[in-house]
């Protein structure tokens, strides 16, 4: 069962991306998985729910994967270079995903874009937040609400994912972790 539901998974992301939210249909997904049309809503309610299931799943896999990573290493900001790092190796290797969530963020509706957004932010509490709120109160980063310093660090990280696939994806996208970093972390104006 779950090997039939992955495999739906990641049919539709494949020509979601190609084709685009709108140009995919229930029927497409099923005839490239070789399913009835009926076999595919034993899965999923409709198409919205298997575009939600496909961001979902990856998004849990790009958390488990930073969440391994990061709980060996004690520095906050080795931590923060750590994830930024395997963020950008998830979607170096996932770049159909970042395309999907870039161009098709349109077609989750309503209370469903809000709550997916705000459980995208709150998986990055586990890691980040803690340290974040270390490092005001010992001094070593401005006082500035939490969610404000999280949405802008992903806003850079999306940036250059963006930027790298404008570019034709010519030049490994975890060389901008440093950049990344030292622009978040110091900022752009000389001292």
């Amino acid at each position: 069962m779950k090997d039939k539901r992955n495999l739906i998974l990641k049919i539709a992301e494949k020509l979601i991306s190609e084709k685009g939210y709108t140009k995919t249909t229930i029927e497409q997904i099923a005839n490239k998985a070789k399913i009835g049309k009926g076999t595919f809503y034993l899965y999923f309610k409709n198409k919205e729910d298997l575009f939600i299931s496909i961001i979902d799943k990856n998004l849990e896999n790009l958390m488990r994967e930073i969440r391994k990573e990061v709980e060996k290493i004690s520095d906050f900001f080795d931590r923060l270079k750590k994830g930024i790092e395997i963020y950008l190796i998830y979607f170096e290797k996932n770049y159909t995903l970042f395309k999907i969530l870039l161009q098709e963020k349109p077609f989750i509706k309503g209370q469903r874009f809000e709550t997916f957004w705000k459980g995208f932010f709150k998986k990055w509490d586990f890691f980040i937040k803690k340290g974040f709120e270390e490092q005001i109160k010992n001094g070593r980063l401005k006082d500035f609400e939490f969610e404000d310093i999280l949405y802008s660090l992903i806003g850079i990280i999306h940036g250059n994912i963006h930027r790298w696939i404008i570019n034709g994806r010519k030049y490994p996208l975890r060389e901008k972790k440093d950049v990344i970093l030292e622009i978040f972390t110091e900022g752009i104006k000389r001292r």
